[in-house]
């Protein structure tokens, strides 16, 4: 529903541009505490006002908003590039947000390939567009990029992969990780969220993966009402594989097919943390996610690596019998916060010593003895910090757990996705540095 307010509300955190949801024309927006609520607030000269949901914890939102400006001062260099390979795909999906088999544009060939891996050094290049692996040239694509010495990361349904042959050929290929549309054991759901029933096929590709020894990143995808039940059986299964080095919730947001069939089910990654707080009772909870994110945003601005404000993470730490401890149980949080707080407030003033001094400050909270044992797990993450976001870097103990969404007409933020974290090339669109934007502006052509 739309008025034509241009009052700002009293509860303003900052101004901003988005996009209108009916034109997709960027419009004067604001972020803003309404009725208890952080609403992101539109005002399109055609349309005019309209407002959508980001946050039911305004004290959470408003605490990390002010931290991740604060520290995130510029747009960084990108590191970390989708390559948009294929507009085909083996599956078609009622929720996919990548639009696949429709309006399909040509393949990239080896050439460009080649031509892209020359241009970029030290890049992660995130193997997408619909599904890579009905491409006969995959294998290729990745010997590619393993010679130019960049990261392969292959996004897939996994149907393939359940050949355990073709897996073995792509990681003698190079292949560096595999990211696996992994939405629980369920077919039912399995059915409404990907046409059919796949839970044989999944459980068959991760025996082979795990044979194999590839490191796995399992992409959950939620529909409200639909898997959610699904969160904490994937939780105990990623824990209990080794080659599992992330978990990543995504809610499902309305892009390419999902616009208009599946509003009531959408989830913001913020929803997505309390869907996760109250699977595991508690366990793993907002406040030490606000925390670790802390962190991990401090991090990410020394080392000059993009990220979106609304990805959340938080890490938990592989045990025994397919147990897990989660970082509050190994770490003094409440020690913590205070030492990123003093390190905002350095950088705010523009103070060169805020780096050396923030690790000062975190000497005696590694070195506690129930810490003290997984420096080397910090040491590799902060490794991936510098060189690249490579999963054959993770310990085996250190599984990172994600809260993420792509951004759609709905939630896109220009401040935010200055530093997202992801760059897009493809056909129709080239070059870009922002993922986000890439959503945007395939919206216009698709709509």
């Amino acid at each position: 529903m739309h008025n034509t307010s241009t009052a700002t509300p009293p509860g303003l955190i900052r101004n901003t541009h988005a996009t209108c949801p009916d034109c997709l024309r960027c419009v004067p927006a604001h972020v803003s505490e309404i009725a208890g609520e952080i609403q992101l607030v539109k005002t399109c000269p055609e349309h005019g006002e309209s407002s959508v949901f980001l946050s039911a914890h305004p004290d959470y939102y408003r605490d990390l908003n002010q931290f991740y400006f604060s520290v995130m001062r510029r747009s960084h260099e990108q590191r970390d590039y989708i390559i948009r390979l294929t507009e085909r795909c083996d599956l078609d999906c009622p929720i996919c947000l990548a639009g696949a088999n429709e309006n399909v544009l040509a393949d990239y060939d080896l050439e460009e390939v080649k031509s892209l891996t020359k241009r970029f050094k030290k890049t992660k290049f995130d193997l997408m567009g619909c599904e890579p692996t009905v491409m006969e040239s995959l294998p290729d694509i990745l010997r590619l990029i393993k010679k130019s010495g960049n990261i392969s990361a292959l996004h897939t349904n996994g149907i393939a992969l359940a050949d355990i042959d073709y897996a073995r050929s792509l990681k003698e290929a190079g292949l560096d990780e595999v990211h696996l549309q992994f939405d629980g054991f369920d077919d039912e759901a399995y059915t409404i969220i990907r046409g059919k029933p796949l839970l044989e096929n999944k459980m068959q590709t991760m025996k082979n993966l795990t044979e194999l020894g590839i490191p796995v990143d399992l992409v959950m995808t939620i529909l409200g009402d639909v898997n959610e039940k699904e969160i904490l059986p994937v939780l105990k299964y990623g824990v209990e594989q080794d080659n599992v080095k992330e978990i990543f919730f995504l809610g499902c947001r309305m892009l390419g097919r999902a616009t208009g069939k599946f509003e009531s089910s959408q989830l913001l990654p913020d929803q997505v943390i309390d869907l996760l707080e109250t699977a595991t009772d508690g366990r793993i909870c907002r406040n030490d996610v606000r925390r670790f994110q802390k962190l991990y945003f401090a991090m990410l601005s020394i080392f000059g690596v993009r990220k979106c404000l609304y990805i959340q993470h938080y890490l938990i730490l592989r045990g025994h019998n397919g147990e897990y401890r989660t970082l509050a149980d190994v770490m003094d949080l409440d020690r913590l916060d205070p030492a990123l707080e003093r390190f905002r407030a350095r950088i705010e003033a523009g103070k060169k010593c805020a780096t050396p001094l923030l690790l000062l400050d975190m000497i005696p909270i590694l070195l506690k003895p129930k810490t003290f044992p997984l420096l080397m797990e910090f040491a590799a993450l902060t490794l991936m910090m510098a060189v690249g976001f490579n999963l054959r870097r993770v310990r085996r103990r250190s599984i990172l757990l994600g809260y993420i969404t792509a951004c759609d007409p709905q939630i896109f933020d220009t401040a935010v996705s200055e530093n997202c974290g992801k760059g897009e090339i493809s056909r129709d669109l080239g070059i870009q540095e922002s993922g986000a934007q890439a959503n945007i502006l395939r919206e216009h052509r698709w709509r």
